[in-house]
């Protein structure tokens, strides 16, 4: 029996050898099957994977936790790991034209209106009124946004009370008829906006904020506040010196993170960048002096100006290879649109590419579409509650497997990864140390929020309201009002009068 004993073992013992080394052989071919497979060290499985396996590993976990509680322990586990939760919600609907304020203020821009949907998207009350100037120009006081249901749901966001007079200006410069306030819509705002803001009126998308956007300005000021801790980060991961350096400085600048449009630069001198910095200054000051300079932005003027001077400072002060690159000079070479004099390149002397480098997207921790929930739709956006983090990882995990529900004209998610820590600011893996909390405004209260609270109103409440200007002014105006509870009440007596005039005739048939 002890044979037999034995033998069962043996035999046992053989064939989870050889399951574990055809897993082993599954894991070598694609390495998210770790996390899944392994039993024991798959948090340290997961933390050796790449941005796009992790995402996969995600996939087949949440896959496998729907029918097995092993699994769905093991997701939470690796979840964690990484920083994260799967929250689950129901029914913090926000209306898409909410949604779409969020995101103008958050951006910054407005998209232009195609011609074949104005008319459908677009009020009558808006195109009419735009196509007929007053003959006598009103006053600039007889525009008054208060009065307007619409631009009291833009005016939570401190982007657009800011442009308020711009708008007026426009209105009063082309005699618009400032009843039009009253009866504008979200989406009659929103061209309004482009059209005071275009700078012609093929451009596509239209900047209207002034100064810094408000998803630029948390990128500057996180990179200001923690751009050495930011670039430790980065050069732990292995990244180039070089692209790192330049990625914090166009943060820290800027507030842009897309790595498409980065110049990345060299921190020393070459014996290349002193070559092309000699031709730069011929180069810069022949410009200076051609007829072309005259027909430049003075804003391109100054910038060429600058750097001429800083090139000339350089090829007089000897620098020799080795030696740092000041960043004023850097800066200035950005700046007019030349930072190709210094660009950083690899051993073979190719130019680096910033895309072949980490970019950077903004995310926000509680959503927008579900800021309906909080006290004013304008918290959606403050730097508390937006977290930078590296490009793959937003696309290919954070938002992978999110569940969103449709109601109407409003959207919510249903399921999302939230972060476990809310203080996190910037994310780029999934490792403890390779996220950075960070607290703006270390529990004081902003001015900007005070003022953003007394601007709180209701959608429903401000479209009822929209709705009663509307009704007012097609009964001033004498035009015909739809209402629909009369017109069915109309329909339904006639079919009733009908189903009895049919009943009386077959009645008297019947005889």
């Amino acid at each position: 029996m002890s044979h037999k004993g034995s033998g069962y073992r043996r035999k046992h013992f053989i064939e989870k050898i050889d399951r574990r080394a055809q897993e082993e052989l599954e894991i070598a071919e694609k390495p998210f099957r770790a996390v899944l497979y392994h039993d024991e060290g798959y948090i340290d499985d997961f933390y050796n994977l790449s941005v796009a396996d992790a995402g996969n590993a995600y996939e087949l976990l949440a896959r496998a936790a729907q029918e097995d509680p092993e699994k769905a322990e093991k997701l939470d586990e690796v979840l964690a790991a990484a920083g994260f939760k799967i929250a689950e919600h129901d029914g913090r609907f926000l209306h898409k034209q909410e949604l779409l304020t969020i995101r103008m203020d958050f951006h910054g821009t407005i998209d232009r209106l195609k011609d074949g949907l104005r008319n459908r998207e677009l009020s009558s009350y808006y195109r009419n009124l735009m196509s007929r100037p007053l003959e006598v120009a009103p006053k600039a006081d007889e525009y008054d946004f208060k009065t307007s249901p619409t631009w009291k749901l833009f005016s939570r966001f401190e982007s657009f009370r800011k442009i308020e007079n711009n708008l007026r200006v426009y209105l009063l410069k082309r005699r618009i008829d400032p009843e039009i306030l009253k009866l504008m819509t979200p989406r009659d705002f929103s061209d309004l906006v482009v059209q005071a803001f275009q700078k012609d009126d093929k451009e596509q998308k239209v900047t209207f904020q002034k100064g810094i956007t408000v998803r630029n300005e948390f990128v500057r000021d996180l990179a200001r506040h923690n751009g050495d801790k930011m670039a430790a980060m980065l050069l732990r991961q292995g990244w180039d010196a070089r692209y790192v350096k330049s990625m914090i400085n166009m943060m820290t600048r800027f507030g842009k993170c897309n790595s498409s449009k980065l110049v990345i630069t060299e921190i020393r001198f070459t014996p290349k960048v002193l070559a092309d910095l000699k031709k730069a200054e011929k180069e810069c000051l022949e410009k200076i002096k051609s007829k072309k300079f005259s027909t430049l932005k003075s804003s391109e003027q100054k910038d060429l100006k600058k750097l001429y001077q800083e090139i000339v400072k350089a090829n007089a002060y000897g620098f020799k290879v080795g030696d740092l690159i000041p960043q004023v000079l850097t800066d200035a070479a950005i700046d007019a649109g030349k930072g190709y004099i210094l660009v950083a390149r690899n051993k073979r002397g190719e130019a680096l590419k910033g895309e072949d480098f980490p970019s950077f997207t903004v995310h926000h921790k509680h959503a927008a579409s579900d800021a309906g929930i909080l006290k004013s739709v304008a918290y959606a956006n403050y730097k508390e509650n937006l977290c930078l983090v590296r490009d793959d990882i937003h696309n290919t995990f954070i938002h992978r497997r999110d569940k969103i529900k449709k109601r109407g004209d409003m959207t919510s998610y249903a399921r999302r990864l939230e972060f476990i820590d809310r203080g996190v600011s910037f994310m780029i893996g999934f490792r403890p140390y390779e996220r950075l909390q960070y607290d703006f405004y270390n529990g004081e209260r902003l001015k900007r929020q005070l003022m953003d609270d007394m601007h709180i109103v209701d959608y429903n409440e401000c479209m009822k309201e929209l709705a009663m200007n509307q009704a007012a002014y097609d009964k001033a105006h004498n035009k015909e009002v739809f209402n629909a509870d009369q017109e069915m009440r109309l329909y339904m007596s006639r079919r009733k009068l009908a189903k009895k005039r049919h009943m009386y005739l077959k009645k008297v048939q019947e005889r």
